[in-house]
């Protein structure tokens, strides 16, 4: 399977595993875990990763593909994103699938079990270090088989770095990888402490990990689990909802749950770097569709403050504009933000609604539309109005966020009468990206997704 070509990601060849050596900005696995600040060190490795380039997917490659495959985002200045906007993916041109999301999450899920396996043999690194190395891995193994689930469906369970085991690997169903993703997480609340083992939020605490887990609950369809774990983060007084709507994604936010600092010079965020035009007059590269442009509503704060419009050519066009701050400025002021409270307050809320526990779930959606500017909604809503309400919210308030919008369409239905309604080529199986087809060649076991 793409372990084969785990420290290769963002190259060619497809060597063995046993052939490659480690990168130089890690450490061997016979030192790593030598004393705490290896053992530190390696952990810190694997954020860098995440944040290190604009081709893994959890620096911008998500949000970017999974924006134009549903119906937020369009490639404007050329045509040559043509295979995600039409979603006519195919085995020919899928190789940004394979470099993009399958590579790069495979080569994390590999970082993740090494620390996992690493602090747990270690004798050398203090409990206390030990249980919050392995409790960031797991949170980050979860975070990874969360996303790989959702984008692929079926996918190989990694658990371990053992070679023999994952060269060969079949895949799993979706809820067995939801079932070690909740196993992971629990694990997690219970090893990490309230507290940010870092400067800033940038690595997770045990909040981050039970946000995650409310997320996997309503994915889940456990919709008590969901609203029980995600007042745990709601009731959290290090958190809140910030007015603000221009604050909401700096650094340190206290909205934030979880964040991912940036390590490459002259960059705050690859989402700015990718979606704020290059000079004033300028095109953007990517732009939001009119469709979501329509869908806010008159007096909403967040059309203006999170997206931004451009007369261009002789016609307006409009482009995220939740990160502020472009390429080639020195100073940082925004991190990627990876979970927030608002998210939080629109998982209760939809868990409370599916439990009929109306009314509080009315007062979550309208913790959100009052900071958007709107009117409340009415705490005497129907059930299919409210539904409808927080299906509208999510896309509002979570657009170009982590793909939220096209998992969502996926989790509850909806994806082809809302896609297929915009795309005249839209086909059903592709709500699931396709495993990459070099993969398929390196392991047999792998089974393409249906329709590719």
């Amino acid at each position: 399977m793409a372990l084969v070509l785990v420290w290769t990601v963002l190259g060619g060849g497809c060597k063995k595993f046993v052939e490659i050596p480690p990168p130089k900005d890690q450490i061997v696995s016979q030192t790593a875990f030598a004393d705490d600040a290896t053992a530190i060190a390696t952990l810190n490795g694997i954020y860098s990763k995440m944040m290190g380039s604009s081709a893994f997917p959890t620096a911008s490659s998500i949000t970017l593909y999974t924006g134009m495959s549903s119906d937020e985002l369009a490639y404007y200045t050329t045509s040559n994103r043509d295979e995600f906007m039409q979603d006519q993916i195919t085995r020919a041109n899928n190789l940004t699938i394979e470099s993009y999301f399958w590579n790069p999450f495979y080569a994390l899920a590999y970082q993740a079990n090494s620390c996992i396996e690493g602090a747990e043999k270690s004798v050398s690194i203090s409990a206390a270090t030990k249980d919050m190395v392995i409790g960031e891995a797991l949170f980050v193994r979860a975070f990874i088989n969360f996303y790989l689930a959702n984008i692929f469906g079926k996918v190989p369970l990694v658990t371990t770095t053992d070679y023999r085991i994952t060269k060969d690997l079949g895949q799993s169903m979706p809820n067995e990888v939801y079932k070690q993703i909740t196993t992971d997480l629990l694990r997690a609340i219970n090893l990490l402490k309230d507290d940010y083992p870092s400067a800033g939020r940038v690595r997770p605490n045990k909040a981050a990990a039970q946000a995650l887990l409310a997320r996997v609950y309503l994915y889940l369809k456990d919709y008590t689990a969901a609203d029980q774990m995600a007042g745990s983060v709601i009731d959290n007084s290090k958190y809140q909802i910030v007015e603000d709507l221009n604050n909401v994604f700096l650094a340190n936010s206290g909205e934030a749950i979880w964040q991912l600092a940036p390590v490459t010079p002259n960059y705050n965020t690859w989402d700015a770097s990718f979606f704020l035009p290059a000079s004033t007059s300028a095109a953007p590269t990517y732009i939001v569709l009119q469709n979501l442009v329509s869908d806010f509503e008159p007096g909403d704060k967040r059309l203006g403050n999170w997206i931004k419009s451009r007369v261009y050519n002789g016609a307006t066009i409009y482009y995220p504009f939740k990160y502020k701050v472009g390429k080639g400025v020195t100073a940082v002021t925004e991190y990627n933000m990876a979970i927030r409270l608002a998210e939080l307050y629109l998982i209760r809320s939809e868990a409370r609604t599916m439990n009929n526990n109306l009314e509080s779930a009315v007062r979550d959606l309208n913790v959100i539309r009052k900071r958007a500017g709107l009117d409340p909604l009415s705490l005497s809503i129907g059930k299919s109005d409210l539904t409808k309400a927080i299906e509208h919210e999510r896309r509002i308030e979570l657009c170009f966020e982590w793909g939220h919008r096209w998992l969502d369409l996926k989790r509850t239905g909806r994806i082809d009468d809302v896609i297929g309604a915009i795309k005249p080529t839209w086909k059903s199986y592709a709500a699931w990206y396709p495993i990459p087809y070099a993969q398929i060649l390196i392991n047999t076991k792998l089974i393409q997704n249906e329709g590719y």
